[in-house]
Parts: C-alpha cells; sequence; structure tokens
C-alpha cells in the first residue's frame, strides 16, 4: 500500500470511529445502526458488523548505539464479522499498517451448546498474552513471552468452553501473513490450551491456563524469533536470525491472572525447545509478571468463551489506568548465544470513553550475553492515540 492510500485509510478510520463513538451520531433504521460497536446490520437471521481500530504511534529511544525518535501507523485494520443465527460466525480482519495482511480470515460453527469448530487463519490458542485484543492491552506493546507466541495459523481448531473451565486445540501450518516482530513461518503441528477460572464475578476472578505446541518445519523454512522493544518503532532487542537445520519445536505455557476490584494481576511463562538435525538442541525461554490499576474505580472483564481477561469495563464517563511490567526473553544458549533481553514498563492510559483512549508509556531496556552485539542499557517512551470501533 502506498503512503497516500494509507493516510486515506487513517483518515477514514479516524472519521469512523469518532462518529461511531458520539451518542448524538448514533442511528438506527431499516436494520442498520451505528454507534460504539461499530456498523451493524440486521437481515433475519443473519447479523452483520463492520468494525476496526487505528493506533497511531510516537516513540523516542536509545539502546546502547542506536538511538532516535519515530512516528508511525502502528495498526490500521478493518474488521468484519458475519454470524447466521447461532450456529455460524463469520470473521475476516485485514491489516493495512506496517507488517499489512490478513489476520483473522476464518468461518466457525457451532454444532452443539459450549462447542465451536473454525477453520482458517485464526489466533493458535497457546498464550493467554497473544490472544488478548491489541485494543484492551494496558500497555502499548506484548511483553517479551511474545518473542515465543505462535500468534496467527492457518489450520483448523476446537474449543469447548462452560462457564469455568475451557479447552482449545487444533492443527496449524504458516500463517498467511507476517504480522510486526514474528514471522509467518511456523511449521506444521497442533496446539493445545487449557484453562480453569474458579472465581468469576463481576468484580473479582482468578484465572490458571496452561498450554503445550508442537511443530516440524521444513528445511527451506526454518524458524526465526524476533525480540522486539517497548515501541515496534524502537530497534529490535534481539533476534536468532534463521535457526537452519530446525526439525522441530516444543513449546509450554503457563499462565496466571487476579483481579480484585480496579486492581488486575497477571504472569505466563513459556519453555521453547528447538531439535536440529545432527546439531544439539536449543532450549528458549521467556516470562513477566504485570499490574494494572484503574484509578476512577472500574472493575476488569472476564472472558468465560476465550478464558482469558478481557479488559477493564468502562463506562461512557473516562476512566484512569496505571500499569506496570516486568519481563525476560532469553535466547541465550551455549550452543548459539543470541542475548537476553529485559524490559521494565511503565504506563498511563486515559480512556476518553469506549472507543478513545491515549496511552503512555516508559521503559527500561537492557540486552546481554550477545555474542554478536555488546551488552547494552537503554530508555525509551513512546505514546499512543488509540480509536476502536
Amino acid at each position: 500500500m502506498t503512503r497516500y492510500s494509507s493516510l486515506r485509510l487513517v483518515l477514514a478510520l479516524s472519521g469512523a470511529a469518532i462518529a461511531f463513538s458520539t451518542p448524538t451520531l448514533a442511528l438506527a433504521r431499516d436494520g442498520f445502526e451505528a454507534d460504539e460497536d461499530g456498523l451493524t446490520a440486521e437481515l433475519g437471521d443473519i447479523k452483520f458488523n463492520l468494525g476496526g481500530r487505528l493506533h497511531l504511534d510516537a516513540s523516542v529511544f536509545d539502546h546502547g548505539i542506536d538511538d532516535g525518535s519515530a512516528a508511525d501507523v502502528r495498526r490500521a485494520r478493518l474488521e468484519f464479522s458475519a454470524r447466521i443465527g447461532d450456529v455460524v460466525q463469520v470473521r475476516a480482519d485485514r491489516e493495512f499498517a506496517q507488517a499489512d495482511g490478513w489476520r483473522n480470515l476464518w468461518v466457525g460453527i457451532k454444532p452443539v451448546k459450549d462447542l465451536e469448530i473454525r477453520g482458517g487463519n485464526q489466533v493458535v490458542p497457546f498464550s493467554m498474552e497473544d490472544m488478548q485484543s491489541s485494543n484492551n492491552m494496558a500497555l502499548v506493546e506484548r511483553s517479551l513471552v511474545n518473542t515465543f507466541a505462535p500468534a496467527f495459523g492457518l489450520g483448523g481448531s476446537v474449543r469447548y468452553a462452560n462457564d469455568n473451565f475451557t479447552l482449545a486445540g487444533g492443527y496449524f501450518t504458516d500463517a498467511l501473513d507476517d504480522e510486526v516482530g514474528q514471522s509467518r513461518v511456523r511449521g506444521d503441528g497442533f496446539s493445545v490450551r487449557g484453562t480453569v477460572a474458579p472465581i468469576v464475578k463481576r468484580k473479582t476472578y482468578l484465572h490458571f491456563g496452561a498450554a503445550y505446541e508442537s511443530r516440524s518445519f521444513d528445511a527451506l523454512e526454518p524458524p526465526r524469533f524476533t525480540v522486539i522493544s517497548a515501541s515496534s518503532l524502537a530497534p529490535r532487542l534481539a533476534r536468532t536470525g534463521a535457526l537452519t537445520g530446525a526439525t522441530d519445536l516444543t513449546a509450554y505455557n503457563g499462565e496466571f491472572a487476579y483481579a480484585r476490584g480496579p486492581v488486575q494481576v497477571q504472569a505466563q511463562y513459556v519453555a521453547v525447545q528447538i531439535d536440529r538435525a545432527g546439531l544439539a538442541s536449543l532450549d528458549y525461554s521467556g516470562w513477566y509478571a504485570q499490574t494494572s490499576w484503574m484509578v476512577t474505580g472500574e472493575t476488569h472483564r472476564y472472558s468465560r468463551s476465550a478464558g482469558m481477561p478481557s479488559g477493564p469495563r468502562l463506562d461512557k464517563n473516562g476512566a484512569v489506568e496505571l500499569a506496570a511490567r516486568y519481563s525476560e526473553a532469553d535466547i541465550d544458549d551455549a550452543t548459539l548465544d543470541r542475548g537476553r533481553a529485559s524490559i521494565l514498563t511503565l504506563g498511563a492510559t486515559w480512556y476518553l470513553d469506549r472507543n478513545i483512549r491515549v496511552m503512555a508509556n516508559y521503559a527500561r531496556t537492557k540486552t546481554t550475553d550477545s555474542l554478536i552485539t555488546p551488552d547494552a542499557e537503554g530508555n525509551l517512551g513512546v505514546v499512543r492515540f488509540q480509536l476502536a470501533f
């Protein structure tokens, strides 16, 4: 997409989101409605929705010999969904910024209560943080654990969910398109994730989850891992490069989340093993711990169907949130030293309403133990203006 076309899309999304977030512009006529949830149309048992998200970032950073500033569109996405009765659902999301391409592009059916089957390009059920919407994140970017998350994959999945338990799994191959910091090449294999939430109430929840992933790789398409900073505009902190000779991947994920009143905490640990033909295996890992506080007193939502936290419960009067997170990614192995990275991030978010928010983050970054780059520490600041509808 050309820069001129991207600018036109940004302006269109901005105008649409502002219009939908303005109550006086909401309308409902002949089955059509435009409000904070986008443009919705109902034709009998068929319901359509057109939404989108626009994330505008500006960042200042220094890390070792790398320093500078930048501003860009982090995400500019159109999102279409359709539902036929209570059985069939269709989703199509197209990204137009940075790593542009398809995101969700799938068809799902619910043959019986609590069971859903999906086919197409979809988020692989593995990591809680990876599955959470970027519209609801307490900080501008996901943690360093996301280095090892599978993100999207092309394949089929089955998910069962009741009030306090979910189990999801599927078989996937490479995603349709790359994402920022994540190659679409992920090999072929399966993933399974289970969660239990012994407490789910309006003002509190308690969540535990675990996941397993197994993949195999084509010799001509080896995997690679990239550790992005606290802003996608800053230089990458570390990377493995193509892991030539990789044959198989095994990954494990453990997750925890708890909310009580305006306070929420969540944490994850991911371990990855890469087997290589004729070479020693590689062992990587990452973890994070995060907390957030709704200064204005709002509570946090929990999605029983997806088995994960789903952001603050906002009203139309705006809100303020403070958040902090520490995360690490270790791609330092005795046979292939690519280093360790850590980030301490502090953030503040002002929710103007349910559609518009402004985020400001400060991060302290650190990289060590790499054979190809010297140890370094740095500082980063990033501001985001977000529209979502």
